[in-house]
């Protein structure tokens, strides 16, 4: 399938809906909930291939992703994105903490808009960002975390 080719699907999951899109060689986007994305409506083996690693994610059964993904985004929301998938599986950091770590100190406004604007829910874990006081940012970063929390164990 060609690069430019962009599908998406939605797939049921024990959260709920997850829509899937991509451009043929990657995944380009992971929307929590039923979307209408750029593209043809259809099921593709890469599509299908994030939707069984999120449902195994989902399951306490993976805890990285392997499938490739391409999101689209600035150079500075592909650093903070990057440092996203190293805060290892259960543990959490904060705007603060990730603006430190790509050497922005004092970015750490501009790192927490790049952590909202991620296209890729699961697979870049910014669920694992919370705030100041150590508290997730909203319910569904809450309910990934417990689930994460409890897998460590």
């Amino acid at each position: 399938m060609a690069r430019d080719e962009r599908t998406f699907f939605t797939y049921p999951t024990a959260f709920g809906p997850v829509t899937i899109g991509a451009d043929g060689q990657a995944v380009t986007a992971v929307v929590l909930g039923e979307a209408a994305l750029p593209g043809t409506g259809r099921a593709t083996a890469i599509t299908t291939e994030a939707a069984n690693q999120v449902m195994e994610y989902l399951a306490g059964k993976r805890t990285a992703f392997t499938v490739a993904y391409a999101p689209a985004g600035t150079d500075f929301q592909h650093e903070v994105w990057k440092a996203l998938t190293n805060i290892p599986y259960g543990q959490t950091r904060t705007t603060r903490e990730i603006a430190a770590t790509i050497g922005a100190a004092e970015a750490y406004r501009a790192v927490g808009a790049a952590v909202r604007k991620s296209p890729l829910a699961i697979l870049i874990p910014a669920h694992r960002v919370v705030s100041v006081t150590g508290k997730p940012t909203g319910p569904v970063e809450s309910a990934l975390l417990n689930l994460e929390q409890q897998n460590s164990r």
